[in-house]
């Protein structure tokens, strides 16, 4: 039999439907109605209607029940009609009474009877798509059901919304709207990995998507750290005659101000190419040149609170953050920060022998990971986890980390949810939005538990970033990718075991 249905929506709360039957087949339809059109005015009709339909009447107010046999004045004033009885005989009469009142029915198990079928429903906000199977199989349908849930990102609705707008705000012809919104939907679709064709590009749109953030963030950097850094800087070194003051400066701690700014060139390109691994290369540098943990991270957190504000205001314009995935991050991102800063603050110092070996371990496990990405197989489909990662404790257990080791938010948190099957634009713009708050509070944290001494770190961090961000940015548009995961990758493990080794030597 060939499937000649026509699939079509109703505006359900505006109609009036007939149910007839009060039993467990009645309650499931009920169910599935009150689901999808919670203010749908419902009669029910049953001979013995359950305790179960009774207790619904108690939550919806629109449901109307009448504990007796079925009459043909029940279909008038009547849209639609539910059968839901378990005499065939008699589903038949009621088909044929609801017909001379021109009702169409839907009988329940019985689709050679049915005028129109129930769809297995998935909903995404705005989003709905019906599932029929012609009335073969209700438990395939179910299975889809949950296989289509799972899939479609919960962002959907987010893309639904920005999509009105942008149709809103269109101008021209009806042929021109519809070619521009089809290359906006063509670009959601292949960002949201819809398409069974492109199963494996989330990390590509990742590292696509960051580096046109990463260009906005370089020019906003390069425009403010030239103009303020060498127009106020000057003005006060020749006015307060500082030149000798500022050489003692740059030499101090064993001229580490400039290794500072090779640290913050060489993190700018990993973080411009990679959208994660700032923190990772420079902790592992720091922790080489023997610097003290909380100073390490403190550092960090300084430098990076002026990238990520960049970073995060860029996709903010770039209409990239979730915000509702923002507000439920950050609060206990925040409180991990303050956590993992307060403990590296009182125990990184005094056991210092314990507290870098630990954190390099971290970095040469965060190392591994880079270099394991860098030769994954790309034809293999990726197994899509059926449980979503609570966000609230992944963000707690992120900004923990990324406190207390001086980096791993972007390889936790932004490599969690891009696996996950989140749309990676609203997945990176949110985690760095998210990442710039508990930053600051990190940096603050340190500030207040051991003081501002590490500005030549800082300087180092951030001017290596600042000035060498557009060349960085041009440099890594000319890398592969794949070639850019394997130099860090081994990079990081290298230095990680440096660091381990000289600890314990």
């Amino acid at each position: 039999m060939s499937n000649s249905l026509y699939p079509v929506f109703l505006k359900l709360e505006t109609l009036s439907l007939l149910i007839i039957g009060g039993g467990k087949i009645a309650l499931e339809k009920l169910e599935s109605v009150l689901g999808n059109s919670p203010e749908t005015s419902i009669r029910l009709v049953a001979k013995e209607i359950s305790p179960e339909v009774r207790a619904l009447q108690n939550k919806f107010s629109n449901i109307k029940l009448y504990e007796r046999a079925y009459t043909n004045d029940d279909f008038n004033d009547t849209d639609l009609a539910i059968i839901a009885v378990n005499d065939i005989e008699l589903a038949a009469q009621i088909r044929e009474d609801a017909h001379q009142k021109n009702v169409l029915v839907n009988i329940a198990d019985k689709p050679d009877l049915c005028d129109f079928y129930l769809g297995s429903i998935v909903k995404k906000g705005s989003l709905k798509i019906a599932i029929s199977t012609n009335g073969k199989s209700p438990t395939i349908a179910k299975r889809l059901r949950e296989t289509f849930t799972e899939t479609i990102p919960d962002e959907m609705d987010l893309v639904l919304d920005n999509m009105q707008n942008i149709r809103n705000q269109l101008k021209g012809d009806f042929n021109h709207k519809v070619t521009e919104l089809n290359k906006i939907t063509t670009q959601y679709l292949s960002d949201g990995k819809l398409s069974p064709s492109k199963p494996d590009l989330e990390i590509e749109k990742l590292i696509s998507i960051t580096k046109i953030a990463q260009r906005k963030a370089n020019i906003y950097l390069a425009i403010i750290g030239v103009m303020l850094l060498f127009g106020i800087f000057g003005l006060v070194v020749y006015q307060f005659d500082l030149s000798d003051d500022i050489q003692t400066f740059l030499s101090k701690d064993g001229h580490i101000f400039y290794w500072m700014l090779f640290a913050g060139f060489m993190a700018e390109i990993v973080a411009g190419s990679m959208g994660m691994g700032y923190g990772v290369i420079c902790t592992t540098i720091l922790l080489l040149l023997n610097v003290p943990p909380p100073v390490v991270s403190a550092s960090i957190h300084s430098a990076e609170s002026f990238t990520t504000a960049a970073g995060g205001f860029s996709h903010y314009k770039l209409g990239n953050v979730n915000k509702k995935m923002v507000w439920v991050l950050f609060p206990l991102a925040i409180v991990g920060s303050v956590i993992g800063a307060l403990t590296l603050s009182h125990y990184g110092e005094h056991y210092a022998h314990i507290v870098k070996p630990i954190i390099a371990c971290y970095t040469l496990y965060l190392g591994s990971n880079i270099l394991r990405n860098a030769f994954k197989d790309k034809n293999k489909n990726r197994v899509k986890a059926k449980r979503r990662t609570n966000l609230r404790v992944l963000g707690l257990v992120g900004g923990f980390i990324d406190s207390f080791a001086g980096g791993g938010w972007g390889p936790l948190v932004t490599g969690t949810l891009i696996k996950e099957g989140r749309i990676p634009r609203y997945v990176v713009g949110s985690s760095t939005v998210a990442k710039f708050l508990l930053t600051v509070t990190s940096a603050i944290t340190f500030i207040f538990t051991i003081g501002i001494h590490h500005w030549n770190i800082v300087l180092g961090l951030l001017l290596g970033g600042v000035f060498t961000a557009p060349f960085s940015a041009m440099l890594t548009s000319r890398l592969p990718t794949k070639k850019m995961f394997v130099v860090v990758g081994v990079v990081v493990i290298l230095m990680s075991l440096v660091t381990i080794v000289k600890t314990f030597l």
